[in-house]
C-alpha cells in the first residue's frame, strides 16, 4: 500500500506536467502544476504516515510476543494462603508451605 501511494503520487505529478503543457496557456500550466504538486505531496505524506504506522505496529507486535513469552511462566496457588507463585519454586514464598 505504501509503495502504491508513492507511485501514484509520481504518476499524478507526471500527468499534471503533461496536462499543463497540453493546455497551451501559461495560466493552465501553472494551475495544472500546482494541483499536481499539492496532490503529489498529499499522496507522499500518506505514504510516509502509513510506513511509520506499519513500523510502529511491527514493533508493538514484537513487544507483545516478548511479553507473552515472559508471561508463559506457569503459576500455582498455595492451598494454605492462596498466594500465586511460580511452579519452579518448591515452597510458597509467602507462607513457606511446601508442596
Amino acid at each position: 500500500m505504501v509503495s502504491a501511494l508513492f507511485f501514484i503520487g509520481i504518476i499524478v505529478l507526471v500527468i499534471s506536467v503533461i496536462t499543463g503543457f497540453l493546455t497551451g496557456t501559461f495560466f493552465g500550466l501553472i494551475v495544472a502544476l500546482l494541483s499536481g504538486i499539492v496532490s503529489g505531496m498529499i499522496l507522499f505524506a500518506l505514504s510516509h504516515i502509513l510506513n511509520n504506522q506499519e513500523s510502529i505496529l511491527f514493533k508493538l507486535h514484537q513487544i507483545e510476543e516478548m511479553h507473552k513469552k515472559q508471561m508463559k511462566q506457569e503459576k500455582k496457588t498455595c492451598p494454605n494462603c492462596n498466594y500465586e507463585y511460580e511452579t519452579k519454586l518448591s515452597s510458597c514464598p509467602y507462607c513457606g508451605r511446601r508442596d
